[in-house]
């Protein structure tokens, strides 16, 4: 006899939701059944896992009840290895997947013109991936192997692109291949707002050769702002306020780019006052090795060849600057090929809050790191999945324009608080049991929660 049981439904509960609005996954994994009977249901597990418990592909079928399969449409409880499997096809058929979905947005009309990209890293437990390499970690791993991979958001919310790339990988490098992902489906004359990371003379002229614009940040070196703080010290300012801040810029225009100069006082204080922070605290940390040059004692020993180097030291009194100090504080340059206000511009480059958010939800929301997989298909796979979770979220806000959680995190735990208690009765015959329907559940999912309510038996107690 089956034993009375009661499963997180939220997160099914989401992913039913998009698929009946826009076929997700019929329309994605259409074509991709082969030889596999449940791809397309082992993607729905997939995803739901990382809405839910987020547990190792090996836990999978030991943790979650037979019922919790029944609703994404297995008839057996999958086993380890068949989950493994499918995870290294989605792998496999990543370029097609990704394809399939900008069809499906393209086809809903859900490409933004305007889209924001982006890119980061995620980190290993191990050595053994071959797409693991030593780079420039974002997570603070610096001895740890890393993947790199980019994203591209539209201004609407809704994700487009998806490319991954060895772990040593820089974002000037990369912007490559994401620029040819997002670049087939959009249209001409869209605008790619991207950060410094990507900005060379190349990256640019490539996306003026597809037709499209761009904008992004100057990097900050003294050599190449220099010339344009002199110009921007000489020439009439415009000045105007966003967010209550105080802004002031000029537009220079270069051959068929614009430049964008501006200064804020609120800023230059800010970071003036994070470097004298660094610099007092950058004292403090030496007056141990200051008293030891006093007294003539030694600092340091290292050996050699030849024998033990002695460090001793010597003083210079002279009055020290802050050498953080750069004379850049308070400015910043945008680089566009579009000849806007200087308000628009900055909105517009404020804007790629969007790339940051998708990247922060599918590292933290989702918990992408660490990735404890090592063969190549099973890595990209999972970055396949984590990222087609975050496309179903946003697709769910689309769909929710009251939806008053946007928070992933928070949104998470509604989701597993909403349950189904399934009774089985001694005549084998069962009955469910809907609860938990918060508020903030019905701003997400509407009426469509309803569905899982068992209307077979008018219940009454």
């Amino acid at each position: 006899m089956n034993t009375n049981t009661s499963i997180s439904i939220g997160n099914i509960a989401l992913i039913d939701k998009v698929n009946a609005k826009y076929k997700f996954f019929d329309f994605i994994f259409e074509d991709l059944i082969g030889k596999t009977k449940h791809l397309k249901e082992s993607a729905k597990l997939f995803v739901s896992n990382r809405l839910g418990k987020c547990v190792s592909v090996t836990r999978i079928s030991k943790l979650y009840p037979q019922e919790t399969f029944e609703y994404l449409g297995f008839k057996d409880s999958p086993k380890e290895r068949t989950l493994s499997r499918d995870l290294e096809r989605i792998g496999r058929f990543n370029p097609f997947i990704i394809d399939k979905y900008q069809q499906l947005m393209n086809n809903n009309k859900l490409i933004s013109n305007q889209q924001f990209v982006d890119w980061s890293s995620s980190y290993f437990e191990g050595n053994q991936a071959e797409l693991g390499k030593l780079g420039y970690s974002r997570d603070g791993k610096p001895g740890k192997k890393q993947i790199t991979f980019g994203i591209s958001t539209g201004i609407n919310g809704i994700p487009t692109a998806l490319t991954i790339q060895k772990g040593n990988v820089c974002d000037k490098k990369h912007f490559k291949s994401t620029l040819k992902i997002v670049g087939k489906v959009l249209e001409a004359g869209s605008l790619l707002v991207f950060d410094c990371g990507a900005n060379t003379k190349k990256n640019k002229q490539d996306i003026r050769d597809l037709k499209h614009h761009y904008l992004t940040l100057k990097q900050k070196q003294q050599g190449p702002y220099k010339k344009y703080l002199e110009r921007y010290r000489q020439s009439l300012k415009e000045i105007f306020y966003a967010g209550n801040i105080k802004y002031k810029c000029i537009k220079v225009k270069e051959g068929e780019e614009f430049k964008y100069i501006y200064f804020s006082k609120k800023a230059y204080k800010e970071q003036r006052r994070k470097k004298n922070k660094k610099f007092r605290k950058e004292l403090i940390k030496n007056e141990k090795i200051l008293r030891k040059v006093k007294k003539g004692k030694i600092i340091a020993k290292h050996l050699s060849n030849e024998g033990e180097i002695i460090l001793r030291g010597e003083l210079e009194s002279k009055k020290i600057e802050n050498p953080y100090i750069t004379g850049l504080e308070g400015f910043f340059i945008l680089d566009s090929s579009l000849n806007l206000s200087p308000y628009e511009i900055m909105k517009l480059y404020k804007d790629r809050d969007r790339a940051e958010k998708l990247i922060r939800d599918m590292k933290e929301g989702t918990e992408l790191r660490p990735i404890r997989h090592w063969s190549n298909l099973a890595i990209i796979g999972y970055l396949t999945i984590v990222f087609l979770t975050n496309c179903i979220i946003q697709l769910t806000h689309f769909l929710s324009k009251n939806s008053v959680v946007k928070n992933l995190k928070l949104l998470r735990k509604y989701l597993e608080n909403l349950t189904v208690t399934v009774i089985y009765d001694r005549s084998l015959f069962k009955f469910k049991v809907l609860s938990n329907v918060s508020p903030e559940i019905r701003s997400i999912l509407g009426d469509f929660v309803d569905r899982y309510e068992d209307k077979s038996l008018k219940l009454r107690w």
